[in-house]
């Protein structure tokens, strides 16, 4: 019997998200092989597997291949237009949630402005929008990029803080952030002694009181 064929890019998502982090890797470099050989790194629905790649090294801490993957879907993304709005929207989501996951908070609202663009000509795009509403709520009370100068929090915690304002579970958001369980929560323990509080609820008002969260 032959080996199975390779997971979608859809399922890879979704295994990833769920935190299979093995199964989603399953195929991955063999698409990535069948799209060099087939030259056809700007074809829209070949973007979506760098994103995938890039996902897949930011988990494994591999910081050179999460940005030679996201560099790639970056230069290629212009074809991936609004003639197909969900490819579109969806590429440039899952863009800018790695971005986000890097503390890029500029390129990830440059993808968004992107994403508003596509919708403002095709609007009707189901669930998806609006999965871009809670990104961009996310988005919005991330810390400014100047905070981070002044914070004395590292860049991992500045991007975990917003999750904080949330009702997710640190399974959930290590599961957003393509980390372990036990980073989340190490993250977690240090934001806490670093703004010298000890609950959920006080590291979100003593966050937004210095500036490092959006009122």
């Amino acid at each position: 019997m032959g080996s199975p064929p390779p997971l979608s890019h859809p399922a890879r998502v979704l295994a990833m998200d769920r935190g299979e982090w093995q199964e989603a890797a399953s195929g991955l470099g063999l698409a990535l092989a069948r799209i060099a050989e087939n030259r056809a790194q700007d074809d829209a629905m070949c973007l979506l597997t760098f994103v995938a790649a890039a996902r897949l090294a930011l988990h494994r801490g591999d910081q050179n291949g999460t940005h030679r993957q996201l560099a790639r879907a970056m230069r290629a993304r212009p074809s991936a237009t609004y003639v197909l709005p969900f490819v579109a929207v969806r590429l440039r989501l899952q863009l800018a949630k790695v971005y986000l996951a890097l503390a890029d908070l500029s390129a990830a609202r440059q993808l968004v402005r992107e994403i508003d663009d596509i919708l403002s000509h095709r609007p009707a795009l189901g669930t998806l929008t609006g999965e871009v509403d809670e990104f961009r709520s996310l988005l919005s009370s991330s810390a400014a990029p100047e905070a981070i100068g002044r914070s004395p929090l590292t860049a991992a915690e500045l991007r975990l803080l917003p999750y904080l304002q949330t009702h997710l579970t640190v399974a959930a958001i290590a599961e957003r952030l393509f980390v372990s369980k036990h980073t989340v929560r190490t993250e977690v323990k240090s934001i806490y002694r670093k703004l010298g509080v000890s609950s959920r609820n006080d590291a979100v008002q003593k966050a937004t009181t210095i500036g490092l969260l959006g009122a």
